[in-house]
């Protein structure tokens, strides 16, 4: 439901970029609405970064709630903002909670998933993003030529008010987090009830500097943050993720706020264009889901290299003028090689770093990856106000996929955390054996 109202609030945007170009009392151009585009970039970026500070340190079900509260009302700021800087204000409040959000929903999707299948769980939970969007186009159908733009706002608030209450009464918080602050009882209560390993209190609170961090241990300090990201061989891989979240959003948030106002002045009336965005939601929806069952059976690494190249492929494609029909296919492509190649990426990051870092990790990478999120938009409007064309301007997005696929391939492989530690007993034993033989 957080993530439905967190999909809602961040790509309803490409819905009302073109009423924002029309709207006179603003008096806004291209260049001006892709910087407050960018500014939900820029909030989700302080947001991801701040997450991975507090996330497991104070709690995710506190952090979970926090954010929903903080996207919600910043929703409700930008349906009455008397002028453009308030209305920016709010859409960089909305990237905030959104930020927060989407590490601490990925870790805590991810701890409480079967090891053995963890891409579907969190796709089932991050589809929840790709139905806000798709509600945000169907809405945007009937709500904006007939209420305007502010309509769109005051729709992603209400919702709010029913689910904060189901999240205070159902949400659970995180076993590992628990038993980190000794409540052993409670944290061995929620994993008994959700079928989730339970968590080992650790035995140490200073680890060896050769060695991973203990499964239940949170971390105390920039130092083990450092370490969580680039000790154990990590450093590559912790690199390659970051790069390949921010192209990902980059293209993701970069389509997802132009393809309504791109459509509209390829020469297609404004109802198609907004259907196309609904198109590119339902995309996500379907890739983030087919994307988890290929993932599962064929592993992560070269599904998420495949949606990359997808994107790229269709967009390329759509400037070639195809049919119409073909075009919606594209659309439909393109979809799932955005949002659902970062769902996969998630699962992807989360299920690399130890359950005590994940929302770390996760929450370093889609950190750095806000970089992205914050250039895309703007990126976007330059290219609209300096006069490119469409064609141009599509294959502008799509190489930034091809070099995601590119980054993709090059991810190392690793030994998955629970067997780290049997490997390092095995060889202590090995040791021991020789020393014995000797």
């Amino acid at each position: 439901m957080a993530l439905v109202l967190e999909g809602y609030d961040l790509l309803m945007y490409g819905t009302v970029v073109p009423s924002l170009l029309t709207y006179a009392p603003w008096d806004l151009d291209a260049t001006d609405v892709g910087m407050l585009g960018s500014l939900t970039g820029i909030g989700m970026l302080v947001g991801a970064l701040l997450a991975a500070a507090v996330a497991d340190r104070w709690g995710r079900r506190r952090t979970l709630l926090a954010a929903v509260v903080t996207f919600s009302t910043a929703m409700g700021a930008c349906a009455i903002a008397p002028t453009p800087e308030v209305f920016g204000a709010g859409r960089f409040a909305v990237g905030l909670g959104a930020g927060v959000l989407m590490p601490t929903a990925a870790a805590t999707l991810i701890e409480f998933a079967e090891p053995r299948a963890q891409a579907r769980p969190v796709a089932m939970g991050f589809v929840g993003t790709c139905i806000g969007g798709i509600l945000a186009g169907v809405l945007s159908l009937w709500l904006v030529p007939t209420h305007g733009f502010r309509s769109m706002f005051l729709a992603g608030m209400v919702p709010a008010l029913m689910f904060l209450p189901l999240m205070l009464a159902f949400l659970p918080e995180s076993p590992a987090y628990l038993a980190f602050r000794g409540e052993h009882a409670a944290a061995a209560a929620i994993a008994d009830r959700y079928g989730v390993e339970r968590t080992a209190a650790p035995t140490s609170t200073t680890p060896s500097r050769d060695r991973g961090r203990a499964p239940g241990e949170i971390p105390l300090g920039a130092g083990r943050c450092l370490h969580a990201l680039f000790g154990m061989h990590r450093t590559l891989t912790t690199l390659l993720f970051w790069c390949m979240t921010l192209l990902c959003l980059l293209v993701l948030f970069g389509v997802a706020t132009w393809l309504p106002a791109l459509m509209k002045s390829a020469g297609y009336p404004l109802g198609a264009s907004l259907s196309f965005l609904l198109t590119l939601n339902i995309g996500g929806a379907l890739g983030a889901l087919g994307g988890a069952v290929l993932a599962d059976r064929y592993g992560i690494k070269p599904v998420t290299a495949a949606f990359f190249l997808c994107a790229a492929i269709a967009l390329l494609l759509v400037t070639t003028t195809p049919p119409l029909v073909v075009v919606y296919l594209l659309v439909l492509l393109a979809g799932v090689g955005t949002t659902g190649t970062q769902i996969l990426l998630n699962t992807f990051i989360g299920s690399h770093y130890p359950a005590s870092n994940r929302a770390t990790g996760l929450g370093m990478a889609l950190g750095v990856g806000r970089i992205g999120a914050i250039v895309g938009p703007t990126y976007g409007g330059v290219l609209v106000a300096i006069g490119t064309g469409t064609n141009w301007q599509l294959a502008a997005f799509a190489a930034p996929a091809v070099v995601g696929a590119i980054l993709t391939v090059l991810v190392p492989q690793r030994t998955p955390i629970h067997r780290f530690a049997q490997t390092r007993r095995a060889s202590a034993a090995a040791d021991i054996d020789r020393n014995a033989v000797s």
